[in-house]
């Protein structure tokens, strides 16, 4: 049987990447690694706040901002970095996002004060942008239909991996030297990760480059903000992403008072918590692409729902079962949900995507932050509470989008 390289599609592009072919493995390799740089990059700083707040004299709330600003100027970049998408080489815009990001991040090992690290800071988030705002667009455009959830899913587990290997790596390397030989390393280590990147991912073959105006973005952004399928997609990516980022900012909190009282290192050891994350994208990405994304998606969201309502519970063992069917739900979901934006959005794709992420984040930020307010006023069942609206309304969303539109559009 030919190979996915030698077929061609009506109007003479080629087929997309099929798995087992040489193609599929270089993308679905540098795709992993330009996943692992972006979040290593974006998160490295979370681990080092205290160290930073003693070495700049500064309070706790001010030192945040070493991750804040990357994080904030890392969404807006999504929204400016999609209108470039359709105009130059996919290759080269991610390419010089994942480079000028490591130089970035090296170049933060040595600031001299806080504000020039803050600069630093939100520079590298909006060049890191590049890369998210097109990778589903690219894997979608490149990746054969069939093929595409574990595609998806290793470039997921390529984002799971490296936020926390940017945490736990930073972290460790900080308490053997210092905080800017642990940046300095990661920078690195991204820098190789992104030369690599640069060498092996193929031009893409399905996509050519043209001239999109302002106005077209703006005309592309309005249809998939008017398609209901999208717009699904988009709420369910705010929802599950402001949960889990509420649970992960706020559960040693309540792991730290009666009646667990555990110690703070205890505490810590549940970012580790991110492998059974790496597990769902890899479980759920293929199996989507054997069962339908519309009939798996809804699924995913339920065993979250599940793992939330136990984290109820007064034992840590339940509590920590829990968060690990939470994690492998949320994960498991992003992969099947993201993969869906592609296959769902016919133009303007990297739009489409980039509008998924800003969601993605937009969610983190804002129901990330409302939660700890609920705490504060009503304590852990408060924000459980919170959350169980959010997740009953994204599985009703995922409900919805299965029985309406499971046999009408690429699932």
């Amino acid at each position: 049987m030919a190979s996915s390289e030698s077929l061609s599609l009506a109007g003479g592009l080629p087929a997309g990447a099929q798995r087992g072919t040489r193609q599929y493995t270089l993308i679905s390799r540098a795709l992993f690694f330009g996943g692992f740089s972006t979040f290593a990059q974006l998160y490295c700083m979370q681990a080092l706040l205290p160290l930073l707040t003693t070495t700049f004299d500064i309070t706790p709330a001010r030192a945040s901002w070493a991750v804040s600003a990357s994080t904030l100027t890392m969404a807006i970049g999504l929204l400016v970095t999609c209108v470039m998408a359709d105009r130059v080489s996919r290759k080269r815009l991610m390419s010089i996002a994942l480079l000028s990001s490591s130089v970035l991040t090296l170049a933060s090992a040595f600031s001299t004060n806080f504000a020039l690290l803050i600069v630093l800071g939100a520079l590298k988030g909006f060049a890191l942008s590049g890369l998210p705002a097109i990778a589903m667009a690219y894997l979608s455009e490149e990746i054969d239909n069939r093929s595409l959830g574990l595609s998806m899913g290793l470039y997921i587990g390529g984002n799971i991996l490296g936020g926390m290997a940017g945490r736990v790596l930073g972290a460790f390397v900080a308490d053997m030297f210092s905080w800017r030989i642990a940046v300095a390393s990661i920078g690195l280590m991204c820098l190789v990760m992104g030369l690599e990147f640069t060498r092996s991912l193929p031009v893409s073959r399905r996509f050519t480059p043209r001239r999109i105006s302002f106005g077209e973005a703006i005309g592309h952004a309005r249809r998939h903000l008017r398609d209901r399928a999208l717009l699904g997609l988009y709420l369910f990516a705010g929802l599950m992403m402001g949960s889990f980022v509420s649970i992960y900012n706020y559960l040693g909190f309540h792991l730290s008072a009666a009646p667990f009282q555990l110690p703070h290192a205890a505490i810590g050891a549940i970012f580790t918590m991110y492998l059974i994350g790496v597990a769902g994208s890899f479980i759920a990405g293929p199996l989507s692409d054997r069962v339908g994304r519309s009939r798996l998606l809804w699924l995913l969201v339920a065993l979250s729902l599940a793992g939330l309502l136990m984290m109820l519970a007064g034992q840590v063992l339940w509590v920590v079962a829990g968060l690990a069917l939470f994690t492998f739900g949320f994960f498991g979901g992003h992969t099947v949900a993201s993969s869906w934006v592609g296959r769902r959005a016919q133009e303007g794709r990297a739009i489409a995507s980039a509008l998924y992420l800003f969601f993605y984040y937009l969610g983190s930020s804002v129901l990330g932050s409302y939660s700890g307010v609920v705490l504060h006023a009503h304590g852990w069942h408060g924000v459980i509470g919170l959350l169980t609206v959010a997740l009953v309304i994204s599985l009703a969303v995922a409900l919805a989008m299965r029985r309406t539109f499971g046999r009408t559009m690429p699932a």
